[in-house]
This record gives C-alpha cells, structure tokens and sequence, in this order.
C-alpha cells in the first residue's frame, strides 16, 4: 500500500489520521495534472474550480479603507452619540429617498433585483460546479454534459441549503446586533461604552458569525463528497456527516486545525510564485485565469478531503467511485 495509489486505505480504521491523507492528495495532484500532462483536461478542471469559487471572496475582496482621523482612537464612546449619528444617517438617507422618490424607488428596487437574481445565480452555479469538480477529479472526466445532468437533483439540494443558510445568517445577526443596540441605547443617554464592553458585544456576533461560516466549510469540505458518494440530499449528507464526526470527534477537529498551516504555507508559496514570475503576478489578479495557473493547489484541497474521508471504510472511497463509473 503506497500514498501515490489514490484509493489506498490505511489498514486500521480506529484512528481515523488527518495527516497520512496528505501525501496521498499530493501524489494525486501529481497524478491528475502532471502523469500525463494534458492541457484540455487542465482548463475544464480550471473552468470546474473556477464554478466552485464563485462564491467564495477571497483576501482582496475584504480589503477595505478605513475612515482614518489625526488624532488618536478614543478609549470609550458616548452612547448616546452613537445612537444619534446613526439615527441620523438614517433619516438624512429616507429624506433623499423621498425628496426623489418618482426615480430613487424604481431604480433602488431594480438595483435590489438585478443584485438578488445575480447572487443566487452564483449560489446555483457554485452548488453545480462543487459536485462538477469532485466528478473531474475522481473520474478524470473532461466531458461536461453527463456529470452536469447527472448530479442535477445533488446539485438543486445544495443550492437550496446554501440559500438559505446565506438568506439565514445575515438576518440572525442583523437581529443580534439590533438586539444589542436596543440594550444599549436603553442602558441611558450618559452611559459610556468603554472598549472592553464593546468586545464583549461583538463575541456573540463573532461567534454566530463563526458558526454560519464553519456550516458553510464543512458543506464544502466533506458534505459535497458525501453527496457524490451516495447520491443524496444535502440534509441526508449532513446526518451521515455529523454521525462520522460524533465518532471521530478528534480527528475531524484535528483536520480543520491542519488547515491552519496549510493555508499559510500555501499563501507563502503563491506569494513566491507571484515575485518571481512578475507576468504571473499580474493574471493572479484577473478572475478564472488565476484559478487556471493556481490549478494544483485548487485539486489538492479538493483531493485532500476526500482522501480524509476514504478512510472511514467501504463505500467511502470516492476515488474506486469514480474510476468504476469511469470504466463502466
């Protein structure tokens, strides 16, 4: 039993180890792109990932310019300012609205429209591509037309879970943070909030924050998978999921803190890339053609789950999956 077999399985199944899957994704990775080298398998495997991504927003999507001041940040605010600025920019913004309001509500609800069919366009796209690209790597499969019918009822399931795990979270912590402005603006008008109070507010928000995010990487990372492998619902996919990690509580736990390291060694290793390749620098920033050139490390966290997850017995390897529906 070698690593570089891509449905090899460790002999003993009570330990279920996040860390031999490893040299196994990347003999996979080697495997799938490199043995041989065959550049039409290499772009539909990029436009597959690419369709994964979608969704997802990356470093340079978050990077935002803060509102800065000459002086220094203050050690504690007046609630009661804060309640009134904020109050303010509310009613200065429904003034305009409805001093324009022949044009302003026609254009803010087709702006409204247009964002809302566009953001779960992407969400249905992403859901397909997740199953697409699990079918790509298991199957070696470049023919897109039978996997896209084929995981269509999979793939509906998925994007009706996202939707409303997206639709879900921000409304809990819009009402959260509603909840918690209430109490403050009725703690009194003379009530300063000191920095380590504020703290304390947003840790209920961070951690709801948390959770929606850590529902939606373990949907990735192990759900779709699973839903490859049996053909199933997203809901269905999650109760075998969470019946695998009350057994394996350790490992699951494990797994998710070795992503740690792995993302900042492979953050290292496209910023070495970037500086020495300053062309590729360049197409780094340009969408779908950075997923293309940073193909490799897109197969191998897509491999690298299910690796983890081929070892939890028979009909847990998605790779002899892939290969008999390949050959049959």
């Amino acid at each position: 039993m070698t690593p570089s077999h891509p449905s090899a399985v460790p002999p003993a199944h009570r330990w279920i180890d996040p860390i031999w899957p490893l040299e196994s994704a990347f003999a996979t990775t080697r495997r799938l792109l490199f043995q041989p080298f065959d550049l039409h398998r290499w772009l539909v495997l990029g436009f597959l990932a690419w369709l994964s991504q979608l969704t997802s927003i990356g470093p340079t999507g978050l990077n935002t310019q803060a509102n800065r001041s000459n002086s220094s940040p203050p050690t504690a605010w007046n609630a009661s300012d804060i309640l009134w600025e904020a109050r303010s920019a509310v009613r200065r913004g429904l003034e305009t609205v409805q001093e324009h309001w022949i044009w302003m509500v026609p254009l803010i609800a087709f702006l409204a429209i247009v964002v809302l069919t566009v953001w779960v366009a992407l969400i249905w796209l992403n859901s397909r591509g997740d199953l697409l690209f699990v079918a790509g790597v298991t199957r070696r499969q470049t023919n897109l037309p039978e996997p896209w019918h084929e995981f269509s009822r999979e793939a509906n399931s998925l994007f009706r879970f996202r939707l409303v795990l997206d639709v879900l979270g921000p409304i809990l912590l819009l009402a959260l943070v509603g909840l918690e402005w209430l109490v403050v603006s009725l703690s009194g008008s003379d009530s300063r909030i000191s920095l380590p109070w504020i703290a304390l507010l947003l840790v209920p928000v961070i951690l709801l924050a948390t959770a929606f995010w850590l529902v939606g990487w373990l949907t990735t990372e192990f759900v779709v998978p699973i839903q490859f492998l049996r053909r199933c619902g997203c809901r269905k996919a999650w109760g075998v999921l969470l019946g695998q990690m009350v057994r394996f509580p350790t490992s699951f736990l494990l797994y998710g803190l070795l992503q740690i390291p792995l993302a900042i060694v492979t953050g290292l290793a496209v910023v070495v890339f970037a500086v020495l390749t300053c062309c590729a620098c360049c197409l780094l920033l340009v969408p779908f053609v950075n997923v293309v050139i940073l193909l490799p490390l897109y197969v191998f966290y897509r491999v690298y789950p299910l690796h983890f997850l081929s070892q939890f017995g028979t009909g847990w390897d998605a790779f002899q999956a892939g290969e008999s529906k390949a050959d049959g």
